[in-house]
Protein backbone atom coordinates (compact mmCIF):
# COMPACT_ATOMS: atom_id res chain seq x y z
CA UNK A 1 0.00 0.00 0.00
CA UNK A 2 1.32 3.45 -0.88
CA UNK A 3 2.77 5.38 2.08
CA UNK A 4 0.58 8.27 3.30
CA UNK A 5 3.32 10.89 2.83
CA UNK A 6 4.05 9.70 -0.70
CA UNK A 7 0.33 9.72 -1.46
CA UNK A 8 0.05 13.29 -0.19
CA UNK A 9 3.01 14.33 -2.34
CA UNK A 10 1.42 12.81 -5.44
CA UNK A 11 -1.95 14.39 -4.68
CA UNK A 12 -0.36 17.79 -4.07
CA UNK A 13 1.60 17.61 -7.31
CA UNK A 14 -1.46 16.58 -9.31
CA UNK A 15 -3.35 19.50 -7.78
CA UNK A 16 -0.64 21.98 -8.82
CA UNK A 17 -0.57 20.58 -12.36
CA UNK A 18 -4.35 20.88 -12.53
CA UNK A 19 -4.43 24.51 -11.40
CA UNK A 20 -1.75 25.61 -13.84
CA UNK A 21 -3.27 23.53 -16.63
CA UNK A 22 -6.49 25.48 -16.11
CA UNK A 23 -4.60 28.77 -16.19
CA UNK A 24 -2.76 27.82 -19.39
CA UNK A 25 -6.03 26.69 -20.99
CA UNK A 26 -7.55 30.10 -20.30
CA UNK A 27 -4.43 31.88 -21.59
CA UNK A 28 -4.64 29.75 -24.75
CA UNK A 29 -8.25 30.86 -25.24
CA UNK A 30 -7.15 34.48 -24.90
CA UNK A 31 -4.45 33.98 -27.53
CA UNK A 32 -6.80 32.03 -29.82
CA UNK A 33 -9.43 34.76 -29.55
CA UNK A 34 -7.01 37.62 -30.13
CA UNK A 35 -5.29 35.91 -33.07
CA UNK A 36 -8.58 34.39 -34.36
CA UNK A 37 -6.92 30.99 -34.69
CA UNK A 38 -10.19 29.08 -35.11
CA UNK A 39 -11.36 31.42 -37.84
CA UNK A 40 -8.02 31.10 -39.63
CA UNK A 41 -8.15 27.31 -39.36
CA UNK A 42 -11.66 27.29 -40.86
CA UNK A 43 -10.53 29.60 -43.67
CA UNK A 44 -7.58 27.31 -44.39
CA UNK A 45 -9.92 24.33 -44.57
CA UNK A 46 -12.25 26.16 -46.99
CA UNK A 47 -9.26 27.30 -49.05
CA UNK A 48 -8.09 23.70 -49.43
CA UNK A 49 -11.59 22.65 -50.48
CA UNK A 50 -12.13 25.36 -53.08
CA UNK A 51 -8.64 25.66 -54.55
CA UNK A 52 -6.32 23.18 -56.22
CA UNK A 53 -3.45 21.61 -54.32
CA UNK A 54 -0.75 24.16 -53.62
CA UNK A 55 -2.85 27.07 -54.86
CA UNK A 56 -3.15 30.20 -52.75
CA UNK A 57 -6.53 31.65 -51.79
CA UNK A 58 -8.19 33.40 -54.74
CA UNK A 59 -11.41 35.26 -55.55
CA UNK A 60 -13.34 31.99 -55.30
CA UNK A 61 -12.68 31.81 -51.54
CA UNK A 62 -13.57 35.49 -51.12
CA UNK A 63 -16.79 34.98 -53.10
CA UNK A 64 -17.76 32.13 -50.83
CA UNK A 65 -17.18 34.07 -47.61
CA UNK A 66 -19.03 37.09 -49.03
CA UNK A 67 -22.23 35.09 -49.51
CA UNK A 68 -24.90 36.42 -47.10
CA UNK A 69 -25.47 32.87 -45.80
CA UNK A 70 -21.82 32.84 -44.67
CA UNK A 71 -20.86 36.48 -44.19
CA UNK A 72 -23.38 37.31 -41.49
CA UNK A 73 -22.35 34.32 -39.40
CA UNK A 74 -19.16 36.23 -38.62
CA UNK A 75 -18.62 38.72 -35.85
CA UNK A 76 -19.35 42.45 -36.07
CA UNK A 77 -22.16 41.92 -38.57
CA UNK A 78 -19.97 40.06 -41.02
CA UNK A 79 -16.88 42.26 -40.77
CA UNK A 80 -14.90 39.34 -39.31
CA UNK A 81 -15.16 35.92 -40.88
CA UNK A 82 -16.84 33.16 -38.83
CA UNK A 83 -14.85 30.70 -36.75
CA UNK A 84 -17.42 27.93 -37.20
CA UNK A 85 -19.71 26.73 -40.00
CA UNK A 86 -22.29 23.96 -39.96
CA UNK A 87 -22.32 21.53 -42.91
CA UNK A 88 -25.70 22.97 -43.94
CA UNK A 89 -24.32 26.52 -43.96
CA UNK A 90 -21.40 25.43 -46.11
CA UNK A 91 -23.57 23.68 -48.70
CA UNK A 92 -25.97 26.62 -48.78
CA UNK A 93 -23.14 29.12 -49.21
CA UNK A 94 -21.53 27.04 -51.95
CA UNK A 95 -24.76 26.70 -53.93
CA UNK A 96 -25.53 30.40 -53.52
CA UNK A 97 -22.08 31.12 -54.94
CA UNK A 98 -22.84 28.84 -57.90
CA UNK A 99 -26.00 30.85 -58.51
CA UNK A 100 -23.95 34.05 -58.71
CA UNK A 101 -21.86 32.45 -61.44
CA UNK A 102 -24.94 31.45 -63.43
CA UNK A 103 -27.33 34.32 -64.18
CA UNK A 104 -29.06 32.94 -67.27
CA UNK A 105 -30.04 29.49 -66.03
CA UNK A 106 -33.46 28.77 -64.57
CA UNK A 107 -33.32 25.42 -62.80
CA UNK A 108 -31.20 24.83 -59.70
CA UNK A 109 -29.44 21.90 -61.35
CA UNK A 110 -28.42 24.07 -64.32
CA UNK A 111 -27.15 26.77 -61.98
CA UNK A 112 -25.10 24.25 -60.01
CA UNK A 113 -23.69 22.74 -63.19
CA UNK A 114 -22.84 26.18 -64.57
CA UNK A 115 -21.25 27.16 -61.24
CA UNK A 116 -19.11 24.04 -61.21
CA UNK A 117 -17.93 24.83 -64.75
CA UNK A 118 -16.92 28.32 -63.55
CA UNK A 119 -14.97 26.80 -60.66
CA UNK A 120 -13.30 24.33 -63.02
CA UNK A 121 -12.08 27.19 -65.21
CA UNK A 122 -10.29 28.68 -62.18
CA UNK A 123 -9.27 25.52 -60.31
CA UNK A 124 -9.45 22.47 -62.64
CA UNK A 125 -8.87 19.82 -59.95
CA UNK A 126 -11.48 21.27 -57.62
CA UNK A 127 -13.91 21.61 -60.50
CA UNK A 128 -13.45 17.98 -61.53
CA UNK A 129 -14.09 16.86 -57.95
CA UNK A 130 -17.32 18.87 -57.81
CA UNK A 131 -18.31 17.33 -61.15
CA UNK A 132 -17.78 13.89 -59.65
CA UNK A 133 -20.09 14.82 -56.76
CA UNK A 134 -22.94 15.89 -59.06
CA UNK A 135 -22.41 12.71 -61.07
CA UNK A 136 -22.51 10.58 -57.90
CA UNK A 137 -25.72 12.39 -56.94
CA UNK A 138 -27.18 11.46 -60.36
CA UNK A 139 -28.11 15.12 -60.88
CA UNK A 140 -30.23 15.09 -57.71
CA UNK A 141 -29.66 18.48 -56.08
CA UNK A 142 -30.66 17.26 -52.60
CA UNK A 143 -28.25 14.34 -52.86
CA UNK A 144 -25.58 16.75 -54.10
CA UNK A 145 -26.07 18.85 -50.94
CA UNK A 146 -25.61 15.73 -48.82
CA UNK A 147 -22.38 14.82 -50.61
CA UNK A 148 -21.07 18.38 -50.29
CA UNK A 149 -21.83 18.34 -46.55
CA UNK A 150 -20.07 14.98 -46.19
CA UNK A 151 -17.04 16.46 -47.99
CA UNK A 152 -17.13 19.44 -45.62
CA UNK A 153 -17.31 17.20 -42.53
CA UNK A 154 -14.34 15.14 -43.69
CA UNK A 155 -12.29 18.28 -44.33
CA UNK A 156 -13.23 19.80 -40.97
CA UNK A 157 -12.18 16.59 -39.21
CA UNK A 158 -8.72 17.12 -40.68
CA UNK A 159 -8.84 20.84 -39.85
CA UNK A 160 -9.62 19.93 -36.24
CA UNK A 161 -6.45 17.86 -36.24
CA UNK A 162 -4.47 20.85 -37.56
CA UNK A 163 -5.89 23.06 -34.84
CA UNK A 164 -5.20 20.52 -32.08
CA UNK A 165 -1.56 20.15 -33.14
CA UNK A 166 -1.21 23.92 -33.22
CA UNK A 167 -2.88 24.21 -29.81
CA UNK A 168 -0.63 21.49 -28.40
CA UNK A 169 2.50 23.38 -29.40
CA UNK A 170 1.02 26.59 -28.01
CA UNK A 171 0.10 24.85 -24.73
CA UNK A 172 3.64 23.62 -24.22
CA UNK A 173 5.14 27.04 -24.97
CA UNK A 174 2.67 28.90 -22.74
CA UNK A 175 3.05 26.21 -20.07
CA UNK A 176 6.81 26.71 -19.99
CA UNK A 177 6.46 30.50 -19.80
CA UNK A 178 3.87 30.25 -17.02
CA UNK A 179 6.03 27.76 -15.08
CA UNK A 180 9.03 30.08 -15.37
CA UNK A 181 6.98 33.17 -14.46
CA UNK A 182 5.52 31.60 -11.29
CA UNK A 183 8.65 29.53 -10.54
CA UNK A 184 6.65 26.29 -10.70
CA UNK A 185 9.67 24.00 -10.58
CA UNK A 186 8.45 20.40 -10.30
CA UNK A 187 11.78 19.13 -8.95
CA UNK A 188 11.87 21.76 -6.21
CA UNK A 189 8.19 21.22 -5.33
CA UNK A 190 8.70 17.46 -4.93
CA UNK A 191 11.74 18.06 -2.72
CA UNK A 192 9.80 20.41 -0.43
CA UNK A 193 6.74 18.18 -0.23
CA UNK A 194 8.68 14.96 0.41
CA UNK A 195 10.78 16.49 3.21
CA UNK A 196 7.89 18.26 4.97
CA UNK A 197 5.00 15.88 5.78
CA UNK A 198 2.89 18.67 7.29
CA UNK A 199 3.25 20.73 4.09
CA UNK A 200 2.29 17.80 1.86
CA UNK A 201 -0.70 16.99 4.07
CA UNK A 202 -1.88 20.60 4.00
CA UNK A 203 -1.61 20.70 0.21
CA UNK A 204 -3.37 17.35 -0.07
CA UNK A 205 -6.23 18.63 2.07
CA UNK A 206 -6.56 21.63 -0.25
CA UNK A 207 -6.65 19.27 -3.22
CA UNK A 208 -9.40 17.16 -1.63
CA UNK A 209 -11.46 20.27 -0.88
CA UNK A 210 -11.04 21.46 -4.47
CA UNK A 211 -12.06 18.08 -5.88
CA UNK A 212 -15.18 18.01 -3.72
CA UNK A 213 -16.10 21.59 -4.63
CA UNK A 214 -15.79 21.11 -8.38
CA UNK A 215 -16.61 17.40 -8.72
CA UNK A 216 -19.50 18.15 -11.11
CA UNK A 217 -17.68 20.72 -13.26
CA UNK A 218 -14.74 18.72 -14.65
CA UNK A 219 -12.30 20.68 -12.58
CA UNK A 220 -13.82 24.07 -13.23
CA UNK A 221 -12.53 24.03 -16.77
CA UNK A 222 -13.02 27.30 -18.68
CA UNK A 223 -16.48 27.89 -20.16
CA UNK A 224 -17.36 27.28 -23.77
CA UNK A 225 -15.14 28.78 -26.44
CA UNK A 226 -15.75 31.89 -28.55
CA UNK A 227 -16.30 34.17 -25.56
CA UNK A 228 -15.07 37.76 -25.39
CA UNK A 229 -11.39 38.20 -24.51
CA UNK A 230 -12.40 40.19 -21.41
CA UNK A 231 -14.31 37.14 -20.17
CA UNK A 232 -11.17 34.99 -20.30
CA UNK A 233 -9.12 37.67 -18.56
CA UNK A 234 -11.65 37.66 -15.72
CA UNK A 235 -11.51 33.86 -15.52
CA UNK A 236 -7.70 33.91 -15.38
CA UNK A 237 -7.73 36.65 -12.75
CA UNK A 238 -10.18 34.75 -10.51
CA UNK A 239 -8.19 31.52 -10.78
CA UNK A 240 -4.87 33.28 -10.16
CA UNK A 241 -6.11 35.31 -7.19
CA UNK A 242 -7.92 32.43 -5.49
CA UNK A 243 -6.81 28.81 -5.87
CA UNK A 244 -3.38 29.48 -7.41
CA UNK A 245 -2.57 32.23 -4.90
CA UNK A 246 -3.47 29.93 -2.00
CA UNK A 247 -1.38 27.06 -3.36
CA UNK A 248 1.58 29.34 -4.12
CA UNK A 249 1.47 30.78 -0.58
CA UNK A 250 1.47 27.33 1.02
CA UNK A 251 4.29 26.05 -1.22
CA UNK A 252 6.23 29.30 -1.23
CA UNK A 253 6.25 29.49 -5.01
CA UNK A 254 7.41 32.65 -6.72
CA UNK A 255 10.71 34.38 -7.23
CA UNK A 256 13.05 35.73 -4.56
CA UNK A 257 15.21 38.10 -6.57
CA UNK A 258 17.48 38.70 -3.59
CA UNK A 259 18.52 35.06 -3.50
CA UNK A 260 21.80 33.97 -5.05
CA UNK A 261 21.74 31.78 -8.14
CA UNK A 262 24.36 29.55 -9.68
CA UNK A 263 24.56 27.67 -12.95
CA UNK A 264 23.66 24.30 -11.41
CA UNK A 265 20.54 25.76 -9.75
CA UNK A 266 19.53 27.41 -13.02
CA UNK A 267 19.95 24.11 -14.87
CA UNK A 268 17.75 22.23 -12.40
CA UNK A 269 15.20 25.04 -12.45
CA UNK A 270 14.98 24.90 -16.25
CA UNK A 271 14.60 21.12 -16.06
CA UNK A 272 11.86 21.57 -13.46
CA UNK A 273 10.05 24.11 -15.66
CA UNK A 274 10.31 21.73 -18.59
CA UNK A 275 8.73 18.90 -16.57
CA UNK A 276 5.97 21.26 -15.45
CA UNK A 277 5.30 22.36 -19.03
CA UNK A 278 5.11 18.75 -20.21
CA UNK A 279 2.68 17.94 -17.40
CA UNK A 280 0.53 21.00 -18.19
CA UNK A 281 0.38 20.01 -21.86
CA UNK A 282 -1.62 16.91 -20.85
CA UNK A 283 -4.55 19.22 -20.13
CA UNK A 284 -6.82 20.08 -17.21
CA UNK A 285 -9.40 17.28 -17.82
CA UNK A 286 -6.60 14.70 -17.58
CA UNK A 287 -5.32 16.06 -14.28
CA UNK A 288 -8.80 16.48 -12.80
CA UNK A 289 -9.52 12.83 -13.56
CA UNK A 290 -6.24 11.81 -11.91
CA UNK A 291 -7.02 14.09 -8.96
CA UNK A 292 -10.33 12.37 -8.33
CA UNK A 293 -8.74 8.93 -8.47
CA UNK A 294 -5.95 9.85 -6.05
CA UNK A 295 -8.47 11.51 -3.70
CA UNK A 296 -10.49 8.28 -3.65
CA UNK A 297 -7.32 6.27 -2.97
CA UNK A 298 -6.37 8.61 -0.13
CA UNK A 299 -9.85 8.42 1.40
CA UNK A 300 -9.86 4.61 1.31
CA UNK A 301 -6.40 4.54 2.94
CA UNK A 302 -7.59 6.81 5.76
CA UNK A 303 -10.54 4.47 6.36
CA UNK A 304 -8.14 1.49 6.53
CA UNK A 305 -5.86 3.32 8.97
CA UNK A 306 -8.80 4.12 11.25
CA UNK A 307 -9.94 0.50 11.17
CA UNK A 308 -6.42 -0.73 12.09
CA UNK A 309 -6.20 1.82 14.91
CA UNK A 310 -9.37 0.41 16.46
Amino acid sequence: MMDSVALNVVLSLVFIFLLYSLLVTIVNEIIASMLRLRSKTLQEGIRRMLTDNGATANNLVDNFFNQPAIKFLGEDNGVKRPSYLSPNSFSKGLIEMFKDFSHDKTTLLDKITDGIAHVKAINPQTGRYLESLIEDARNDTDKFRELVELWFNETMDRATGWYKRQAQRLTFLVGFLVAASFNVDTIRIVQHLSTDPKLSERMADMAVKYAETYKDTNGKTPPEVNKEVAHYFNEAKKLKNKEIAQANTVLGLGWDFNAEFNIIQMFYSLLGFLITALAISLGAPFWFDILNKVVQLRSSKKIEEKAVAK
